[in-house]
């Protein structure tokens, strides 16, 4: 028998029980409560993180970058983005196994968010991986078959795998869902030409040409397919039909002009060329194409560059402010010699548009010519305009010492000097130039320091050799070793004439002129035309050898060429 309660206790007992159920679900509310804190504070965290991680990714810190994105992974393993980043970073590093990884990883996670298969697409693309690629835009198609980026994709991955046949098959199919279209038959054109079929690369042509039956362009293409292939009937008879459709567009005279030029009827290709570069619809940028690829050509033919010259003053009449004429025109002279004009071309071009390769050319051209008092006066205002560039300086330097304006020429070079970087060549240059104005500035302790930094670069610089060797002689100092640095001038660049003349001069000096005599013979024989110096040097010889009546042949020719009052004096001093 069970014992009933009583009807008070029942009563406390359903308001216990009420009473724990409410404390249960406080209990219960305030847990969940504390556990959404938690999951607030973790996520702040790892948000925190995840901005640290991106703007070291901005910053270019990738190492940084990786570590906190490897931290965040092993929080949070199934999180796409930080996948996706991680797959960037890793495709930046070169490594493919992490790199497609974490791309496979993104886009499994969240397949449907476009920016993850773009990423999964290129980390594919980026290590070749065209098998991998081509199934992932197989499967992309299957959902969305009329994508057309997505077909042009595919079939570009099988061209770049050596699949044409897939290639073509793919761009057939985005032709029959968006029509005749000029990248996709520009496509195909090139396959075809590329495995040998030229019916097909005509047959895409045409259907352009039928699409765009004003176009010239395509005309003009398939015209020049034709003529590539041997086709040259064809293709003259497309050049007509574009003469037809517009006879002052400039293309058809061009692909008439490279047509005639190829049958040998230079006539008919100048006079077509002549038509194209008097048309106003042909840009500057053309006619400066078509110019330089005349350039070669008409170098070895006079009428061709009588010719060339008719279209350069056709041109610069068309377009008198353009500076790239002036200075194509300044090439052409330059190449024919005619150097004056040349550099008055140069200055025209200057006039309209400053640029440094043109004063460079300017500079060169008096540097090669020897025109020392233009280049005293061009240099400086080269320099004006454009004070970071070291070449100015340097022939700035060379022209005032030739004009013996020795600390001008110092103060060029050495500012010169700061703005060489990373030119070990340039470099050397200066500081050759810099002890030959010393050596006349009489300063040979600088000037022996600047041809030991020289050769601290190069060793076997022979110019430095030469020319250190021949200060330390005309010194009558370390003569034995100026010898050794002349013999490896001569060994590195044999039968110089002037490396010979310095040469025979140490030998002269050590007074050792038996074998200083064939020396300087030979560098006589060499030399071009006679020059005063090695002639002097050569009677000094003689005369050292007791030969008298000839080294007063040989000092008389000296005078002749350049009077020296010391030359006279060894004339009046020869028994």
């Amino acid at each position: 028998m069970t014992e009933t309660l009583p009807r008070s206790l029942l009563v406390i007992t359903a308001f216990w029980n009420k009473i724990g159920l409410i404390a249960s679900l406080i209990l219960i509310g305030l847990s969940l409560s504390a556990q959404s804190k938690i999951e607030a504070e973790r996520l702040r965290l790892f948000n925190e993180q995840f901005f640290a991680a991106e703007n070291a990714k901005n910053r270019d810190e990738l190492d940084k970058a990786l570590v906190l994105f490897e931290a965040l992974h092993q929080k949070d393993p199934e999180n796409a983005l930080v996948h996706y980043e991680l797959a960037q970073l890793y495709a930046r590093e070169e490594d493919q196994a992490k790199a497609i990884y974490h791309a496979e990883r993104a886009q499994d996670l969240d397949p449907d968010n476009s920016w993850y298969f773009r990423l999964l697409l290129a980390v594919y693309e980026q290590f070749g991986l065209q098998e991998s690629l081509q199934k992932s835009l197989k499967a992309a198609l299957r959902k969305n078959p009329e994508n057309e980026a997505l077909h042009f994709q595919l079939a570009e991955s099988y061209y770049r795998s050596g699949k044409s046949d897939k290639a073509l098959n793919q761009l057939e199919k985005l032709e029959a869902l968006i029509g005749v279209q000029e990248q996709i038959s520009n496509q195909k054109k090139s396959i075809y030409l590329e495995i040998g079929d030229l019916d097909g690369a005509v047959l895409e042509l045409k259907k352009l040409i039928q699409k765009y039956p004003k176009n010239l362009d395509y005309r003009g293409s398939l015209g020049q397919v034709y003529q590539a292939n041997g086709k040259v009937e064809e293709a003259f008879q497309v050049y007509q039909e574009m003469l037809l459709i517009d006879s002052l567009d400039p293309r058809p005279h061009l692909d008439l002009a490279n047509y005639y030029q190829e049958k040998g009827d230079l006539h008919q290709s100048l006079f077509h060329l002549k038509q194209a570069m008097g048309s106003s619809q042909l840009d500057m940028e053309r006619k400066i194409a078509v110019l330089l690829s005349l350039f070669e050509v008409s170098s070895k033919d006079s009428l061709l560059t009588a010719k060339s010259f008719e279209l350069l003053d056709e041109i610069v009449s068309q377009e008198p402010e353009d500076p790239r004429i002036y200075a194509m025109y300044g090439d052409y002279l330059s190449r024919e010699g005619r150097d004056r004009e040349a550099i008055s071309f140069y200055k025209k071009a200057l006039a309209y548009g400053e640029k440094f390769q043109i004063w460079e050319q300017i500079l060169l051209i008096e540097m090669q010519n020897r025109l020392f008092e233009d280049l005293r006066n061009d240099a400086p205002e080269a320099i004006e305009s454009f004070p970071n560039q070291p070449l100015p300086y340097l022939l700035a330097g060379i022209a005032h010492q030739e004009g013996d304006k020795l600390n001008e020429a110092l103060e060029f070079l050495e500012d010169g000097l700061t703005y060489v970087f990373n030119n070990a060549r340039l470099q050397s240059e200066f500081y050759l130039q810099l002890a030959a104005v010393y050596h006349d500035l009489e300063n040979h302790r600088e000037s022996d320091n600047y041809f030991d930094e020289v050769l601290a670069i190069n060793p076997k610089h022979a110019g430095a050799l030469n020319n250190y060797a021949y200060y330390l002689s005309q010194r009558d100092e370390r003569l034995d070793e100026a010898l050794e640095m002349s013999t490896l001038a001569n060994t590195l660049s044999p039968e110089n004439p002037v490396y010979l003349d310095t040469k025979a001069w140490i030998l002269h000096r050590l007074e050792r002129n038996e074998e200083a005599k064939p020396i300087l013979e030979r560098a006589l024989v060499l030399m071009v035309a006679d020059d005063a110096e090695l002639l002097e040097h050569y009677g000094d010889i003689l005369r050292a050898l007791a030969e008298n009546d000839l080294a007063r042949i040989q000092y008389e020719k000296a005078q002749n060429i350049q009077f020296s009052e010391e030359r006279a004096k060894k004339l009046n001093d020869l028994p």
